[in-house]
C-alpha cells in the first residue's frame, strides 16, 4: 500500500517508537544538503526513519516523494529501472533519463537497503544531483556511498525504556491480555531488550513469540541462546523477518578479512578497545598493518559500533561470529580475550587465587560443554539429561566462580585447560 498524492512512500502498518531525535536530526540535515545517507546495523529501523523524514518533508518537495526499495536489486540497469518506475517514468531506463524527468522538478527520492549497490547508487546520485538541481536524495543501507557533500545520520539501537515500550506494545498485539506489570514482566523484558541490544526488529520478533511464549520463557530461550524463530512482521522481505538472515546478509556483504576479524572478535563479552582489537586480529591470522583498516571496515558496514569507550559487537552479531568460529580459535581466543573488559577469572581446579572453587565432575563436564558454545538444550542432549538440570548446574558454575556470564565460564575452563 502506498499514500495517495504526489509520491509513492509505503504506508506505516504500526507506530514507530523511539528515534524522534533521529528524524528531527534527518529533518534539520536535509534542509542542509542534497544527499542524506542514513544508516546502522541491520535491523535498527534505518528504512522507517528515512521514511518518516521523508513523509515530514513532504510539503518541501511538491515535485513528489519517491520511494524505491533495492534489496533484490542487482546491478546498474536493474537499479535504474526500478527508480524509473518509482517516479512513474519507466521509459527513462538510465541515469540521464531519470534525471531529466527530474529537472524541473523540486523532488526527493528515497533509495532504500543500498549497501549491496554501492558503487551504482553512486553513479546514480551523482548524475541526479547534477543533472536535477533541485532533486535531494534519501539513501539507506549499512554502509553510505562514498559521494562529497553528504550528510550521513546514524541510526543508532533504542534506549532501553523505548524498547520496553516498543515489546510491550507489539506484544498486546498478539497477546491482547498481556502487560507489564505482573510476576516479574517487566524485568523478564528489560532483560530481553538488552539481550537483543535494543534492535527494533528483534524486539518485534521477540515479541510475536509470545502466542506461545510467556516473557520469563522467552527470556530463558535468549539466555540459553537459542534463535529467535522467523515471524512476527508484515515485511515482505524475508531479511526482515528473520533475524538471523539480516546479521546473514551483512555477513555476506563482508570480505574474507572483514569475516575473519568479525568472527574473532566475537568472543569479547561486551566492549573492546582498539588494542584488543589489533591482538585479537593477529591472533586470528591477519597481518598488523591490516587490522586497524578492516576493523575501520567493520564499523563503516555497521557490523561494529563505535562508541565513546571504544568498540562494540551487537550480541545478534556475536552470535552468528562465534558459531563461525573453529572451535579451536574459539577456544584460544576466548580464553585470552573472551573477559577482555572483566576481572580475571579463576581456574576451575581451586588454589589460593581461585578462592577453592572446586567442580563437582558433572559441573565440569557442563562447563567444558559451555566453551565449545553449545546452549543448555544442547548440552543436555549431550549428556542425556534434562535442560533444568543443566540450567542447575550452569548457575552453580557461575555462583561458585563469581561469574557474569557463559564467556567468562568458557575462559575460566580454557584457562585451566
Amino acid at each position: 500500500m502506498v499514500e495517495r498524492g504526489r509520491g509513492n512512500l509505503p504506508a506505516e502498518f504500526t507506530s514507530m517508537i523511539g528515534h524522534a531525535a533521529e528524524v528531527a536530526e534527518g529533518l534539520r540535515a536535509l534542509a542542509r544538503t542534497r544527499l542524506l545517507a542514513v544508516t546502522g546495523p541491520g535491523g535498527v529501523g534505518k528504512s522507517r526513519v528515512a521514511v518518516r523524514v521523508a513523509r515530514h518533508a513532504r510539503r518541501r518537495f511538491p515535485g513528489g516523494t519517491w520511494y524505491a526499495e533495492l534489496s533484490a536489486v542487482t546491478g546498474e540497469p536493474a537499479l535504474t529501472a526500478r527508480v524509473a518506475a518509482a517516479i512513474g517514468r519507466p521509459q527513462a531506463r538510465t541515469a540521464e533519463g531519470i534525471a531529466a524527468a527530474l529537472r524541473e522538478r523540486r523532488a526527493l527520492v528515497v533509495l532504500d537497503t543500498c549497501e549491496h549497490l554501492t558503487g551504482p547508487v553512486a553513479r546514480l546520485a551523482e548524475v541526479l544531483l547534477r543533472r536535477a538541481p533541485h532533486v535531494k536524495i534519501v539513501v539507506t543501507g549499512r554502509q553510505p556511498p562514498d559521494l562529497a557533500g553528504q550528510r550521513v545520520l546514524y541510526v543508532r539501537p533504542l534506549q532501553e525504556a523505548d524498547a520496553v515500550t516498543l515489546f510491550a506494545e507489539r506484544a498486546a498485539a498478539v497477546d491482547p491480555d498481556f502487560s507489564l506489570s505482573g510476576g516479574g514482566t517487566r524485568a523478564a523484558v528489560a532483560e530481553i531488550c538488552r539481550s537483543l541490544d535494543g534492535l527494533p526488529l528483534a524486539i518485534e520478533l521477540a515479541a510475536a513469540c509470545l502466542r506461545s511464549l510467556t516473557a520469563p520463557e522467552l527470556r530463558d530461550r535468549l539466555r540459553d541462546r537459542c534463535p529467535l524463530p522467523a515471524a512476527g512482521t508484515t515485511s515482505t522481505l524475508p531479511r526482515q523477518r528473520d533475524l538471523r538472515a539480516t546479521v546473514e546478509w551483512s555477513h555476506a556483504l563482508c570480505g574474507t578479512e572483514q569475516r575473519a576479524l568479525w568472527a574473532a572478535l566475537s568472543v569479547v563479552d561486551g566492549g573492546f578497545a582498539r588494542d584488543t582489537a589489533e591482538a585479537i586480529g593477529v591472533e586470528a591470522g591477519l597481518p598488523r598493518v591490516r587490522v586497524a583498516a578492516v576493523l575501520g571496515d567493520l564499523v563503516a558496514g555497521s557490523v561494529v559500533l563505535r562508541e565513546q569507550a571504544g568498540y562494540r559487537l551487537l550480541r545478534p552479531y556475536r552470535q552468528v561470529g562465534l558459531e563461525l568460529l573453529e572451535a579451536r580459535a574459539r577456544r584460544r581466543l576466548t580464553a585470552r580475550y573472551g573477559a577482555a573488559t572483566a576481572a580475571p577469572v579463576p581456574a576451575p581446579g581451586g588454589g589460593p587465587e581461585a578462592g577453592d572453587v572446586v567442580l563437582s565432575p558433572r559441573e565440569l563436564q557442563v562447563a567444558r560443554l559451555i566453551t565449545e558454545g553449545l546452549t543448555n538444550l544442547e548440552i543436555a542432549g549431550r549428556l542425556v539429561i534434562s535442560k533444568r538440570t543443566v540450567d542447575a548446574h550452569v548457575r552453580n558454575i557461575l555462583a561458585k566462580g563469581h561469574l557474569a556470564s557463559r564467556t567468562h565460564v568458557a575462559a575460566w575452563v580454557a584457562s585451566s585447560d
